[in-house]
């Protein structure tokens, strides 16, 4: 969750292309949260987009707060995890979780579907192997477990809640999650609380599904912890390269952190992405092309080989962004559709 408040809030200025360049593969899609404009604009190619960029569809959020958007391309459905707008705690809020079916064909439709949910974070992660939504709660470090997540209508229910357990000392009150990210293939999650840590949990998966599977709600503690961050929020993990990337939104920069599932403990910045306009914000990493795309209003960046990259993001080599010819982007949500 980027900003102040309890919704993903974050502005921008305009900003300056990079030099055009080619060698990524298309087609590829992204999806990317907008508030202005109530939409999750589309853009087709993403890879190769540079300066000016025309989103070629539009699905209509009617909704001003800045959650994660999330998409699973087996199934083609997208999420979209209302985040609680109010930039302190209140009454309890609607914060339906939203999806598309057949997202990849859909254009200017509203949600075929609303989960009622309420007070989100705008925080969720997919387990693609199980077919399993986590969605987290602003109001506590408590995430919501929906199975067979692809078939979710306004009659779902969580199956479960897992209530998880951080300690960090850089913040006040309980940790809990500003955003997620679930590793598939090892079943690992990582989670940022916008304080100090990063928190993984190892066999999150596999303890979640059996929590879903019996109807029971656990607590769960940290496996360990990644100390010494500044406001972490963004996240975004390259499996073969075993590196998880960690936007520090005070500082303006995203730590590349490696050995991610098996490091524990404070970390040196030995190796950064530096010099962002006023993100980073959401992240999305593209395996088949080895691109993080980074949501840094009003542009998105395009990283090459973002497992060297190092240094401002401006001097990377081959690095480009792109901005929407028709709105000024403010959100957080990216999410990337390496297939269609």
């Amino acid at each position: 969750m980027a900003g102040g408040g309890c919704s993903k809030k974050s502005t921008g200025v305009t900003p300056t292309p990079a030099p055009t360049v080619t060698g990524s593969a298309a087609p590829d899609t992204l999806y990317v949260q907008d508030n202005g404009s109530k939409t999750v604009r589309v853009y087709r190619g993403a890879s190769l987009l540079n300066g000016a960029a025309n989103a070629v569809e539009t699905l209509p959020t009617s909704d001003v707060s800045n959650p994660d958007v999330i998409y699973s391309p087996v199934f083609d459905v997208l999420w979209y995890p209302s985040a609680y707008p109010n930039a302190t705690l209140g009454p309890p809020v609607s914060t339906p979780v939203k999806l598309w079916t057949a997202a990849s064909t859909k254009n200017n439709m509203n949600p075929d579907q609303q989960v009622p949910y309420s007070n989100g974070a705008g925080t969720a992660t997919y387990d693609s192997v199980n077919d399993v939504l986590y969605v987290a709660n602003v109001n506590g470090p408590t995430v919501q477990i929906y199975k067979n997540a692809h078939l979710l209508t306004g009659a779902s229910l969580p199956s479960a809640n897992i209530t998880l357990i951080i300690t960090d000392s850089g913040i006040s009150g309980t940790p809990r999650p500003q955003e997620m990210l679930l590793d598939p293939g090892s079943g690992r999650l990582f989670v940022s609380d916008e304080g100090s840590v990063v928190a993984v949990f190892d066999n999150f998966a596999a303890t979640a599904l059996s929590a879903a599977n019996s109807g029971t709600s656990i607590s769960l503690p940290a496996s360990r912890e990644i100390l010494g961050l500044s406001s972490p929020d963004g996240l975004a993990y390259s499996p073969a390269n075993d590196i998880l990337f960690v936007g520090e939104i005070s500082r303006r920069q995203i730590d590349v952190i490696h050995n991610a599932s098996t490091f524990s403990g404070p970390q040196g910045h030995s190796q950064t992405i530096t010099n962002f306009s006023t993100g980073p914000g959401g992240m999305a990493y593209d395996a088949v092309r080895d691109l993080l795309f980074v949501y840094d209003p009003i542009a998105i960046n395009v990283i090459p080989n973002p497992e060297t990259a190092s240094g401002a993001f401006a001097n990377i080599p081959n690095r480009r962004q792109f901005f929407d010819t028709l709105v000024p982007l403010s959100g957080f949500g990216i999410a990337v559709d390496a297939t269609h």
